[in-house]
């Protein structure tokens, strides 16, 4: 691989406006909001081409956007042979690599070029996660198996180069140069083990022909993996939040929250108790909880041991109060964001505090995308307080407001079980018979037609 010096990497102050940003592609891309999330992810892969969280998470939301692989990919940001890309910048191959994944995120193509612009940057650790992707999405691609290969087996990976050859071999059977590659791999595998397992460390960097140390290795010369590259820049400089950072967002993708929490735990103060990592941290607990939550529930069904009972309770209660405690740093912090003024409307709904509930549904459903949904629960909300007019008055503005669905169905039977206690039998009718039309089997719409056609003839 390149030796070329790491030039590319954020300063201190930049790698904390993209871990922002990667923290909003996480919030946008868990309510599905692929696209608003791809920009976010997008800006942090070219601003950190180094950092591997930062590709997968956009190559994840890709995928989720997209749903499915395509059947053919094309190239159409790069073109021509490797010759004519290498002729280019390293920079300039990068991004528009990386842009061309944006519509096509199992382009091989792409996903070996932006690789290779990584390994001319110093980027190796993610050069070979372009490439593992490449192969990923072709697994037999002769080119991508043996470019993925040869970087493996440059950090001692032999497990992974040879399994990279066997691909070639079985798309393509008795290739030479395959067989020999396989052949070379297995003695550097068994050699590689028997100098470690001397402690000959030294000969091993001397057959390699790598430095004594350097940032991606241990003193006995063993490649570090990623996690222990980021607690190696820790110990170095205890005071860069980056770094806690970086660890606490990469369990908080494996979904081991209480790892993440320890990390943003030890960033908070280094932040000035920088609100948006408070959110951070509080979400990342909410999450454990939730996680506990679950854990307990499916114990409890399996067990039926009244002390899980118990804690579960006890872990519910405490999941749900630290629910309430994040939405109300999210409003407070983020006073213009509807979302989250909706969702800590649904929370307080939830806890029968109405007025206070109106409140944050009023204030969301200025925006247009959120209308529908804020007049549907404004009008159980006043239908709660026995508001039943302005209930009515709600039902029949989300009835217009939203498209179809669930929470157009659910506008629909509402407002005509309402109207039915409101003794208005034709709206009644007219509302109940317009959810019919979309399902009629809903709830005990029948039920309600026939009563309403009962009241009608009387």
């Amino acid at each position: 691989m390149s030796t070329v010096s790491n030039e590319s990497s954020p300063n201190p102050v930049d790698r904390e406006k993209l871990q922002q940003l990667f923290a909003h592609g996480n919030k946008q891309m868990s309510i599905a909001s692929f696209d608003y999330a791809n920009e976010m992810f997008l800006q942090c892969v070219l601003g950190d081409p180094g950092n591997p969280i930062y590709l997968k998470s956009f190559l994840a939301n890709l995928k989720k956007k997209y749903g499915e692989k395509k059947k053919k990919g094309f190239f159409s940001v790069i073109k021509g042979s490797k010759k004519t890309i290498l002729s280019k910048k390293s920079d300039q191959v990068f991004k528009s690599a990386v842009e061309s994944l944006k519509s096509d995120p199992w382009n091989v193509d792409a996903l070996l070029s932006a690789g290779g612009a990584c390994e001319e940057l110093g980027h190796h650790d993610v050069a070979i996660e372009y490439y593992k992707a490449a192969v990923e999405s072709e697994p037999f691609n002769l080119e991508a198996n043996r470019i993925c290969g040869a970087a493996l087996r440059e950090i001692a990976d032999y497990d992974g180069a040879l399994a990279c050859v066997h691909r070639i071999l079985k798309a393509k059977p008795g290739d030479q140069d395959a067989e020999k590659l396989r052949n070379d791999l297995t003695v550097e595998k068994t050699i590689h083990k028997g100098k470690y397992a001397t402690g000959d460390s030294a000969q091993v960097r001397n057959a390699q022909n790598q430095p004594e140390l350097s940032e991606t290795e241990d003193v006995m010369g063993r490649p570090l993996t990623y996690l222990e590259q980021v607690e190696k820049r820790i110990k170095k400089n205890p005071n860069d939040i980056a770094n806690y950072l970086e660890l606490a967002q990469h369990f908080y993708q494996q979904a081991d929250y209480e790892k993440s929490e320890q990390y943003y735990l030890q960033a908070v103060p280094l932040s000035n108790d920088s609100p948006d990592i408070a959110e951070r941290l509080l979400d990342a607990q909410k999450q454990k909880l939730h996680a506990k939550v679950l854990a307990l529930k499916e114990e409890f069904e399996k067990t039926r041991k009244e002390s899980t009972k118990t804690e579960f309770y006890k872990t519910k209660e405490e999941y749900d109060a630290k629910n309430l405690e994040l939405a109300r740093h999210r409003i407070q912090y983020h006073p213009n964001h509807a979302g989250y003024h909706f969702e800590y409307g649904v929370l307080l709904q939830q806890r029968k505090q109405i007025k206070e509930a109106i409140a944050e549904f009023q204030q969301a459903k200025a925006e247009i995308t959120r209308k529908g949904e804020c007049l549907l629960a404004l009008g159980q909300c006043f239908q709660m307080i026995k508001q039943n007019k302005l209930a009515m008055t709600h039902y029949q503005e989300a009835v217009g407001a939203l498209s179809d669905g669930e929470p157009k169905k659910k506008a629909l039977y509402l407002a005509a079980k309402l109207a039915f206690e409101l003794e208005d039998y034709e709206k009644s009718e007219e509302y109940g018979l317009q959810l019919a039309a979309i399902d009629f089997s809903y709830k005990d719409l029948g039920e309600l037609l026939d009563k309403v056609a009962q009241k009608r003839h009387n």
